[in-house]
């Protein structure tokens, strides 16, 4: 009966066709394989990626080995250039999140060591062979910090273990939450020495690993678990079909006994893979807003089904800060998928992208026989309608490894993906396995091509490079609306603390406002985003020329760190953002305007304590260039 409600419930929105966007693929290349993609201010993107290992040559010809790069993107020109920014210890399939100041944190990673002189697969298993030639080392362990205005890395702190495929999560007072992330490199046909149940934090608070019982209980499906950082407080971690909602204040007390935690909904049952990897979802937060109490819902979308290894098209929410939240369903996705991306728009709509029609996540560069049929059909929800929408249909297969970003001019790329070479095996764009097993791995159909034939052998004529460093961009049908304008002139790169009143002048010749929002950058690898939130605050006032709003209290709401700041239009056309930072310092508040008043006058109050669900301090600065409405500027 409950199987039957959920898929009862699941189809009350139809899924239409909209207004298109339009996708075009940016001329140039990111160096690196986005693996990870890590949003950086300027219009720059970090690119981290594995080593290469064989059957192809283990030295990445674009950046001779170097695994991470600043990609610079200009839209208008439809082009991208890339430098690397060498990092020493081997972050693929690390965690990370922005951090306070806009620093990138980046956790845990890989064993296998790299080196001009050896192929990284001759480390199997982790034996972590250096030489004369090695330039990357065993970073499972590392925590990296990456400033963005040095473009430097440090590396010099360790957590107290090592974590392969961990969740990274910026807490609204600063402090990093790392959880899970296994011992080594998982491999379902050898289970023994690799479960890491345990979560910390960085600094270091309690005991160095705290073990989880959910963790524990849902392994080998542990690894890159659902988490984000709740309004009242809590860190929200969802496992496999289970939830908590941890406590970060409170000390979990001795091993076994972790008193810290609560557990809420578990999600029913329905034909589905436990979410996680390598049945992965993507997950996102429906948009913070401050005229709904900064009300926050979880989403999963896409994953497996059970009765075969199709993709799902199920999606499911939770307002886990409602006493007795349950997960319930959303209108299935329009088009199915594994391995998708979620970008969430400026205007509160979320887009769906990437992924594959069949399989699950994981394998080596190239390894396609995991995952066929990757769908190139786009989609958009609209939390306000609960309905689908299809948008536009993208070109190049993005399937494991891929990733989407918000861009400031409201626009959206799509990163990464190696399995590149899915066509040598599969043969057809929709070709998929049977049933519920995997396809032999001898079944290509180019028989000299990896993965069917040996890795100990060299490929034959006419086999296709796996790693994938084109981007393609998406502009979404609002772009096409006469859009607001922010006049930037002293105001981008500027701070914004907790609680403040603050005010924005706009370009007088442009469209008029309706709305303001703040979009966190993010940090995206493996369908994981932990910073993607959209916080949507109360405009206070608005003419043509000037708008006054709040920022949320506390960092718990709107986590420190960098943020696109849009004006949207009456019809949800957003203005090109500006880059503001959250974060911490002296409550200020500029007057709010009555209606035919020009010059608002800056206010100053002192430091205020955050409120009983807030962790720290909750307060702001002043912002000196809102003063005057004179200026006419704009972007």
């Amino acid at each position: 009966m409950l199987l039957e409600t959920v898929t009862a419930l699941a189809t009350v929105a139809i899924a239409v066709q909209a207004a298109p966007g339009t996708w075009s693929t940016l001329a140039g290349s990111t160096g690196s394989l986005c693996i990870h993609s890590i949003l950086l201010p300027d219009n720059q993107l970090m690119c981290i990626e594995r080593p290469h290992t064989k059957p192809y040559p283990w030295l990445n010809p674009n950046t001779k080995g170097t695994t991470a790069t600043i990609v610079q993107l200009d839209t208008q020109k439809g082009e991208i250039s890339f430098q690397p920014a060498p990092v020493k210890y081997n972050a693929f399939c690390a965690g990370h999140s922005q951090g306070a100041d806009g620093i990138i944190h980046v956790i845990g990673g890989d064993h296998s060591a790299s080196t001009t002189l050896m192929d990284a697969s001759s480390n199997w298993p982790m034996q972590n062979k250096t030489d004369a030639g090695t330039f990357l080392y065993d970073g499972i362990a590392k925590i990296r910090t990456f400033d963005p205005k040095t473009k430097t890395w440090d590396e010099s702190k360790d957590m107290t273990t090592g974590r392969w495929y961990p969740t990274v999560v910026t807490m609204g007072e600063g402090s990093v939450f790392i959880a899970s992330g296994s011992l080594k490199n998982l491999d379902f046909n050898d289970l023994t020495a690799t479960n890491n149940p345990t979560y910390e934090f960085f600094p270091q608070r309690y005991q160095p690993a705290i073990r989880s019982q959910i963790l524990d209980w849902a392994y080998p499906h542990n690894l890159y678990p659902i988490a984000y950082q709740l309004p009242q407080g809590k860190i929200f971690m969802m496992v496999s079909n289970r939830t908590m909602l941890i406590d970060a204040s409170k000390d979990p007390g001795p091993t076994g006994q972790e008193n810290n935690y609560e557990e809420v909904a578990s999600v029913p049952a329905m034909d589905h893979q436990p979410w996680i990897y390598p049945n992965t979802p993507t997950s996102f937060l429906l948009p913070l807003k401050e005229s709904e109490n900064w009300k926050v819902t979880v989403v999963l979308c896409g994953g497996v089904l059970i009765s075969a290894k199709d993709a799902s098209s199920d999606c499911i929410s939770l307002t886990p800060e409602i006493p007795g939240a349950k997960w319930t369903p959303l209108p299935n996705m329009p088009n199915a998928r594994l391995m998708p991306d979620a970008a969430v728009l400026p205007d509160g709509t979320i887009l769906l992208t990437n992924g594959a029609g069949w399989g699950q996540a994981g394998g080596n560069a190239g390894d396609c026989q995991f995952a066929s049929a990757p769908v190139f059909p786009t989609d958009l929800y609209n939390p306000s309608t609960n309905s689908w929408t299809t948008v536009g249909t993208s070109t190049i297969p993005r399937l494991y490894h891929s990733g989407v970003v918000l861009l400031q001019d409201g626009s959206v790329i799509t990163t990464g993906s190696e399995m590149q070479n899915y066509l040598d095996f599969w043969g057809t764009p929709n070709a998929k396995g049977v049933g519920t097993e995997m396809v032999n791995v001898t079944r290509g159909v180019k028989q000299q091509c990896w993965p069917s034939v040996s890795d100990d052998l060299p490929l034959g004529a006419g086999c296709t490079d796996p790693y994938e460093y084109r981007i393609e961009h998406f502009k979404p049908a609002y772009l096409s609306g006469t859009r607001p304008a922010i006049v930037a002139a002293g105001l981008d790169g500027s701070k914004w603390t907790y609680g403040s009143t603050v005010g924005v002048q706009l370009s007088a010749s442009a469209a008029a406002i309706a709305s303001v929002s703040l979009a966190r950058y993010t940090t995206t690898t493996h369908s994981t985003n932990t910073d993607q939130r959209l916080i949507v605050p109360s405009v206070l006032f608005a003419n043509s020329t000037y708008v006054v709003f709040k920022i949320p209290p506390n960092g718990n709401i709107a986590p420190p760190g960098n943020y696109h700041l849009f004006a949207l239009s009456k019809d949800g056309t957003p203005s090109v953002a500006v880059r503001v930072l959250l974060g911490d310092g002296a409550v200020t508040a500029v007057a709010v305007p009555t209606s035919g008043s020009t010059v608002p006058v800056a206010t100053t109050t002192g430091p205020t304590k955050s409120g009983a669900a807030a962790v720290g301090l909750s307060v702001g600065v002043v912002f000196a260039g809102l003063i005057g409405l004179t200026a006419a500027l704009s972007i």
